[in-house]
């Protein structure tokens, strides 16, 4: 092989190594989407911890969401406490689980996801 095939092949290689690195790095940085209420909350719950990792085991969600609110996420906050307490409902005190989409509430779990 000449020079110049050589050449072409490492090129291609890292070529193509960049493209996967690029693809995993996507795939670590996407938001899985929920099939349900509770896999919603369960995304959240690793989102808070993602983006604050000092927060405490077992912290609550309003412990969580108080640290989001703190760092400065621009979110409708009474619209995401409106659909936490309908999930609270439904978590604790036997209320029916609260239907899918819950646009604001994504957008929260998102941008903790970058963050984190």
């Amino acid at each position: 092989m000449d020079t110049e095939t050589i050449g072409a092949i490492v090129l291609n290689a890292a070529v193509y190594l960049s493209l996967a690195a690029g693809v995993v790095q996507w795939s670590r940085q996407r938001t899985p989407r929920p099939a349900d209420a509770p896999g919603a909350f369960h995304l959240l719950e690793v989102g808070l911890k993602r983006a604050f990792p000092d927060l405490p085991e077992g912290f609550t969600l309003r412990e969580g969401l108080s640290r989001a609110r703190l760092a400065g996420f621009e979110m409708s906050w009474d619209d995401i406490d409106r659909t936490v307490a309908d999930y609270e409902a439904y978590r604790f005190g036997g209320e029916r689980s609260p239907s899918l989409p819950q646009p604001e509430l994504m957008r929260l779990v998102r941008a903790l996801w970058r963050r984190g």
